[in-house]
């Protein structure tokens, strides 16, 4: 991979982690302090961390079958994978564009819902999907995750009595992953129309 994209990533990591809002002060001075060559080199990933979350990349195979493997047998034991990466329960796993096999998704997936349970999330982007903001897209309406308390009022407002009454949004959808949505959230998607000016839809995280 050309050097040159790491930087448009970290660019775009951190318009990401702003948006979900993290302070990136600490993300911001360790990248400084890396060079970009490090990024590929097979001993030990590069990661970052925010006062919420912890990016990982491993951009070769290698490093992505360590950190995979490890996740996948420290599964009962998240608390030590966690200590070894700032302690954050929030991951980010940055990857190269290698596809992964269905049965690895799967694991992830189900290791994703391990840390949901202690109030954090995996996640899992390869470097293609990095490469540009899709909230600046021109066609992409801006879409906010709304809070849980936003949320129980958004259904009392419209007398919603289930979340599966709602329009959905998958949580592998590209602004999904990027607003770092999990299954049950609730997103508001702003639209903007000449005639009747700002209106308002809510979608739930499926």
């Amino acid at each position: 991979m050309d050097l040159d994209k790491v930087d448009v990533i970290i660019e775009n990591l951190k318009d990401m982690l702003k948006s979900r809002g993290d302070n990136i002060d600490e993300f911001e001075e360790h990248e400084v302090e890396v060079e970009r060559e490090e990024f590929f080199n097979d001993n030990r990933p590069v990661d970052f961390h925010t006062n919420n979350s912890a990016i990982i990349f491993a951009l070769t195979k290698n490093l992505r079958s360590i950190i995979i493997d490890t996740l996948k047998k420290n599964k009962n034991n998240i608390d030590g994978f966690v200590r070894e990466f700032n302690g954050k329960y929030n991951i980010l796993l940055i990857l190269n564009n290698d596809l992964l096999t269905s049965p690895t998704i799967t694991q992830l997936n189900n290791i994703d819902k391990i840390f949901q349970k202690k109030g954090g999330m995996l996640q899992y982007f390869h470097i293609q999907d990095l490469l540009f903001n899709p909230t600046k897209h021109q066609y992409v309406p801006p879409h906010r995750k709304l809070s849980v308390e936003e949320g129980k009022e958004i259904m009392e407002h419209y007398n919603i009595k289930s979340k599966l009454q709602m329009p959905i949004i998958f949580h592998t959808d590209r602004i999904a992953k990027w607003i770092g949505m999990k299954q049950g959230d609730i997103v508001e998607i702003t639209r903007y129309n000449e005639n009747s000016g700002k209106s308002y839809y809510y979608r739930c995280c499926i």
